[in-house]
């Protein structure tokens, strides 16, 4: 029983000792708590930063690619013009954070829940977003080429004036989303949500919106060209605002 406490103290003083190690690449804080901090510009590239609660903290123009915060606290967490590439935060969770301007190309983010969270102008593109929960999501003039939103729930997301070439939307809750003047050129939106969802003005040449509902859903002046439409009719080339 002795060498059990004794163990078990020596493990306690080891977790606390990494805690405070100094914010470094490779830096290993996993379930720390480095909530309430000014991290902002901070070499943290390669970090494993897993199940770490960043509640509160800044980390606004830090380094952040190929870093690992996975299961993560990011309530109201500043990402503002980070680079991020390759960062992996699956299963995080994420409330009211700011990744404006962030450089987030090829993250992953899937099955986390995000809640109210700012991507204003960020690049997200190739990104994983797979069956990711968002609500109040905000990726106005985003680039989101590429990116996976598969089964993801992105009710009432405003995605205005963004660049979603290619962009993968299938099975997706897109019910009330507004694509307003949007790139979603060669997008996939088949078997999705887009209940009342808004793509006025919206490029959706080459897209495929196949097997979607599009119950109430609005194309005023959005380019149709060779989209795909609901039940299989391909748009004729030059279709605007109706599939003819």
């Amino acid at each position: 029983m002795k060498a059990i406490y004794i163990f078990l103290f020596f493990l306690s003083f080891s977790l606390q000792a990494k805690c405070n190690d100094e914010a470094a690449p490779g830096v290993n804080w996993t379930g720390c708590d480095k909530s309430n901090l000014d991290l902002s510009a901070m070499n943290l590239q390669g970090a494993v930063l897993r199940r770490v609660n960043f509640s509160n903290t800044n980390l606004s123009k830090a380094r952040l690619q190929n870093a690992d915060l996975a299961f993560s606290t990011l309530k109201n967490t500043k990402f503002t013009a980070a680079r991020m590439e390759r960062v992996r935060l699956n299963n995080a969770k994420i409330t009211n954070a700011d990744f404006s301007l962030a450089i987030v190309d090829e993250g992953r983010f899937s099955r986390s829940v995000i809640n109210g969270s700012l991507f204003l102008q960020s690049k997200l593109n190739k990104t994983d977003f797979y069956e990711v929960k968002i609500e109040n999501g905000n990726f106005e003039k985003s680039e989101i080429n590429k990116a996976n939103f598969s089964r993801a729930k992105l009710i009432a997301a405003n995605f205005k004036n963004s660049k979603a070439v290619d962009a993968i939307f299938n099975q997706a809750d897109l019910e009330a989303a507004d694509f307003t003047a949007a790139n979603v050129n060669g997008a996939k939106f088949e078997k999705a949500n887009l209940l009342n969802t808004k793509f006025n003005q919206a490029d959706l040449s080459a897209a495929s919106i196949q097997g979607a509902v599009i119950d109430g859903a609005s194309f005023v002046d959005a380019k149709l060209s060779s989209t795909t439409w609901v039940k299989y009719q391909r748009c004729r080339n030059g279709s605007v605002g109706v599939c003819k």
